[in-house]
């Protein structure tokens, strides 16, 4: 195994780790509120959130010397990581635009299924019967939530696009173990969220020829996405993917179903209805069956060697 660029201790508190996956939950939750509440299309709003994040990281990954040979070394990993979450945000973003917050989060977090999946069929990993349960549930959930507000081509599509979300999502965290293992959480931000916003920049600039529109109340908004679920969210389940595996952060994610969906009730006025709410309840049924042993692994976790951050 290559060396790696990080310097190796004593891994965080059991209780350290699950606070930073609480704190990770409700930061990811706010996500899908303030990119409604952005009037900008998908690519403008992931763009400038990741290039307002990156100007917040920059000054810590200066700080951490990285050699050139290990970032030669990590690039290809780097940057398929970098176009995993760029069509992540573009393909989710996207469907909150055509689909309530519930249905949509929902639908985007079933990337830890896909992870499973993965595992068995590349890692060749037994699956487990509660993988069978649990993904029964999330296809009646999916088919649920599907007919939920009929067969009109715009919910459908906004099914379609956060479903592609989550497939994305699922190659975003398998592709970050790998290289989280041998670069800090700031080197590895850093250049993921740079390959995944020039990305986006280009599409924005040969869609629209401008990375705007530019207003007080939208930069506002950037802002608040770079702090709260880029950088409290996403950033610091990269740092936690050094610690526990890409199934387990997978898990965490859960919590933004329910926790958008509450902040869309309060902020936004969408109630769910009886079918959509059935069809989220079961995805996140099947979801929480799916990956409980990974949870109870987590949470009686102990001390062994990591990395810093």
């Amino acid at each position: 195994m290559p060396k790696s660029e990080i310097s190796h201790g004593q891994t965080p508190a059991s209780w350290a780790l699950k606070g930073a996956l609480g704190v990770g939950v409700l930061s990811v939750s706010s996500a899908a509120i303030l990119i409604k509440l952005a009037p900008a299309p998908a690519s403008a709003i992931a763009f400038w959130r990741l290039v307002l994040t990156i100007g917040i990281l920059a000054p810590w990954a200066i700080k951490h010397r990285v050699s050139w040979k290990t970032v030669g070394r990590e690039a290809k990993w780097l940057i398929l990581s970098g176009i995993f979450l760029a069509l992540h945000f573009l393909f989710w973003i996207r469907s909150l635009s055509l689909t309530t917050v519930a249905v949509s989060t929902a639908l985007v977090s079933i990337h830890p299924v896909m992870v499973a999946l993965w595992s068995r069929l590349v890692g060749h990993r037994a699956i487990r019967r509660q993988v069978y349960v649990g993904g029964i549930l999330v296809l009646l959930g999916l088919i649920v939530v599907t007919l939920a507000s009929g067969l009109g081509w715009q919910h459908l599509w906004g099914v379609f696009d956060a479903f592609l979300g989550a497939l994305f999502a699922a190659g975003y965290l398998l592709v970050g173990q790998h290289s989280r293992q041998r670069l800090r959480t700031t080197h590895y931000a850093v250049g993921v969220y740079a390959v995944a916003a020039l990305l986006l920049g280009s599409v924005q600039w040969a869609r629209y020829h401008q990375l705007g529109p530019f207003t007080p109340t939208i930069w506002l908004l950037y802002a608040a996405m770079a702090i709260f679920p880029t950088l409290g969210g996403h950033t610091l389940f990269n740092w936690l993917l050094r610690y526990v595996p890409a199934t387990e952060i997978s898990l965490a994610f859960l919590g933004e179903i329910a926790g958008a969906s509450i902040l869309a009730w309060i902020v936004l006025g969408q109630v769910p209805t009886p079918t959509s709410l059935t069809g989220v309840v079961l995805i996140l049924g099947g979801l929480v069956v799916t990956q409980w042993p990974a949870t109870s692994a987590l949470l009686s976790r102990g001390s062994h060697r990591g990395a810093g951050p």
